[in-house]
């Protein structure tokens, strides 16, 4: 580290110290935001819901104040920019909205809570918290820049979009009229560096050929992208037979992870299948509630005309690695494929099941798809993709990686080494873009989990690697010192 480096994060961290009640309060005003995608509000300023348009105002205002240029883009992303206009454009993205709020948690979800050196709240982690940290980072830059007479050579885009949670429809009409820099880093991943993230295919299986006259219906799950926590079924069942369909249905609870109830209500049992949440990008953090009630109908019998959902319960299950489907795909760069069955709606006409899948960044869509086929063509009346996204990888001799690899050095003292995850973040919106922190590796993801959380400790650390990153990016090569 040379001597203006040093001195500049001397000034950044300062600054931030100085700032810290400052941004935790922003945070809190921020995870008190219930910022859910919600199409009832919808409005033409508030595209994703008014919970999502107040965020992103508060931010946005947030910036203003702290003398930023900012700017609300039509409700549907923030951009505050500082720097030079004619040099190279670095975007640093996140987003404000969140996933909802499940069952399980023991906090309140929209709200700041701190204890045990943790902050608690929806958004914590992903990806409120993260953005708040990435405007703090900015102006602790723009201070050093100040207090060492130094113009930046580039600019710094700050990005803040409101639908990544979802059909990431922000960016799309953010695009149409925008152009996003060619690199950069989205805040909303993992430390080191992510220089590659997995393909993602959302599958809908749908199938109308059932003859089941006992199961009424099934469902569960909110979004693809959380391992669905609750699921339910409402069963048909004669008085005479009742209560000893009850008795199987509850002999076959575990303690595994699930907790089941089993109530009789006139001529129908109704079975709930509570497991827990998580990323559908680490499915194996949570306990899948709708593989779970898959298999314990087919144990009991209960699936024998419903030929797609036997299917499923016996060959995913309570399953993530896709094996019993035949798409046990893996690299050494990325990892293992996983699956996660994310929503499920079933009645006795038939229904529909979507599949979260997320596979190794040297395979394709088109390979998964043949993979699959003959499996799907088994289960399933038809199968759509409704969802599509290919790999994306950088590579790790760029030029931003090594950039980002010093100002991580010289706050972690450890050395970079680039990641691949299975999560899917903004970075794959522009060819040069990683995803680079707020989490260090070795601490539980608690994005989409009941308690989300971050470290208080980790938060602050970060918050001065991004202000680092930001600093190095804007002097580039032909940083100059004003005489």
């Amino acid at each position: 580290m040379n001597n203006l480096t040093a001195s500049a994060d001397d000034i950044m961290d300062r600054y931030l110290t100085d700032h810290e009640h400052a941004m935790m309060s922003t945070i809190a005003a921020m995870l008190a935001i219930p910022s859910v995608r919600d199409r009832t509000s919808a409005s033409p300023w508030a595209p994703f819901g008014q919970s999502i348009a107040d965020a992103l105002s508060h931010l946005v205002q947030v910036a203003n104040w702290m003398g930023f240029r900012s700017e609300n883009v039509e409700g549907i992303v923030g951009r505050v920019q500082y720097g030079s206009a004619t040099g190279t454009e670095y975007a640093v993205l996140s987003h404000l909205d969140v996933v909802p709020a499940s069952d399980g948690w023991t906090r309140p979800p929209f709200a700041a809570t701190v204890q045990d050196g943790r902050l608690y709240g929806r958004g914590a982690v992903d990806d409120k918290a993260p953005a708040v940290a990435t405007v703090f980072a900015l102006a602790a830059a723009r201070a050093a820049f100040e207090a060492l007479k130094l113009v930046p050579a580039n600019r710094i885009q700050l990005l803040f979009g409101t639908d990544e949670e979802c059909a990431w429809d922000d960016m799309t009409r953010y695009r149409e009229k925008f152009t996003l820099p060619s690199s950069g880093f989205s805040a909303d991943g993992d430390f080191p560096i992510v220089n590659s993230e997995k393909g993602i295919l959302t599958v809908r299986l749908a199938s109308s050929e059932t003859n089941s006259t006992t199961l009424l219906s099934a469902g569960g799950g909110i979004r693809t992208n959380m391992v669905p926590a609750h699921a339910e079924a409402i069963i048909a069942a004669k008085p005479e037979t009742r209560d000893g369909l009850c008795r199987i249905l509850a002999s076959l609870d575990g303690d595994d992870g699930f907790r089941t109830t089993v109530e009789p209500e006139g001529d129908r049992i109704i079975v709930n299948v509570n497991g827990r949440t998580a990323h559908a990008a680490t499915p194996g953090q949570g306990s899948n509630a709708i593989g779970r009630l898959l298999v314990l109908l087919d144990t009991a019998g209960l699936l024998e005309n419903v030929p797609m959902l036997q299917l499923i319960a016996r060959t995913v299950g309570t399953g993530w690695t896709g094996e019993g489907l035949g798409i046990d795909l893996h690299d050494e760069l990325s990892g293992a494929l996983t699956l996660n069955l994310g929503v499920l709606a079933w009645n006795r006409e038939g229904g529909t099941l979507d599949i979260d899948v997320r596979y190794p960044v040297t395979c394709s869509r088109t390979t998964v798809m043949q993979t699959i086929g003959p499996a799907l063509s088994a289960m399933a009346s038809w199968a759509t993709i409704v969802e599509d996204l290919p790999p994306h990888v950088v590579d790790p001799s760029s030029a931003l990686i090594t950039t980002l690899g010093r100002a991580y050095r010289r706050h972690t003292h450890a050395s970079p080494r680039c990641l691949s995850i299975g999560g899917c973040t903004y970075a794959r919106l522009i060819p040069g873009g990683v995803s680079f922190g707020p989490e260090f590796l070795g601490h539980p993801a608690t994005d989409h989990a009941p308690d989300e959380y971050i470290e208080l400790d980790d938060l602050l650390v970060a918050t001065r690697i991004y202000a680092s990153a930001m600093f190095d990016l804007l002097l580039g090569e032909a940083g100059f010192e004003v005489r």
